[in-house]
């Protein structure tokens, strides 16, 4: 009953989030038909410090619907990842000595700047003058009509949209079972972005069967 109450929040965050949302997912025939519920997560970023805002923030919310996970942060050194030696079974291997069943890789794939015009809009102000409601009947109710509309000027913004892979992997067979793409529109910090980013994205993961307790 827990677990249904914590679907149903996630459920309910991912509705209110306009911020960030899966674009396109995909799943294997081949995933496992209970889920996988004891995952290695391995956000790809050169940053040291936000790779693990964000694998921290996946984690705690994999640990709310009771899925084990362990995050590169935790088992890797900072070192491994500029290594001129690392390869898949470098990595592979860091993983099966985990005993972990999916390995789940969170990726930057691009980033896009975007100018958009708002336009302006009209503000009713007071009518003025004789048969104001007029609307044009006579002079009195042109200018009353016509003062009492204002426009607000209309301006440029400039969008940023941020495009992630996430990936899942079975540990066993190196097949990818599960894939996802996610944009962020003009995130506000990394740590409301990594939060929003972890729910929803833990949300489709469920709701699409490649977790299971």
């Amino acid at each position: 009953m827990k677990k249904y109450f914590v679907f149903v929040a996630l459920l309910i965050f991912a509705a209110c989030s306009p911020a960030t949302k899966i674009t396109r997912s995909w799943s294997s025939p081949e995933k496992s038909n209970y889920g996988y519920n004891n995952l290695f997560v391995a956000v790809v970023l050169s940053d040291i410090s936000k790779r693990q805002v964000i694998e921290n923030d996946i984690q705690s919310k994999l640990n709310k619907l009771g899925i084990s996970s362990t995050t590169s942060n935790s088992t890797i050194q900072p070192n491994f990842w500029m290594s001129t030696d690392l390869d898949k079974n470098s990595m592979i291997n860091v993983v099966k000595r985990s005993q972990k069943d999916a390995i789940m890789t969170v990726s930057l794939i691009d980033v896009q700047n975007e100018q958009r015009y708002i336009p302006g809009t009209m503000m009713a102000g007071p009518m003025m003058g004789p048969g104001a409601w007029g609307m044009g009947a006579n002079f009195g109710g042109f200018w009353g009509w016509n003062h009492g509309m204002m426009m607000t000027p209309g301006h440029v913004v400039n969008d940023r949209k941020y495009f992630i892979e996430i990936n899942v992997y079975d540990t066993a067979s190196e097949l990818m079972i599960w894939s996802a793409q996610s944009k962020t529109l003009n995130p506000r910090s990394l740590e409301k972005f990594s939060s929003e980013f972890a729910e929803i994205v833990i949300e489709r993961m469920w709701k699409e069967g490649v977790l299971g307790v």
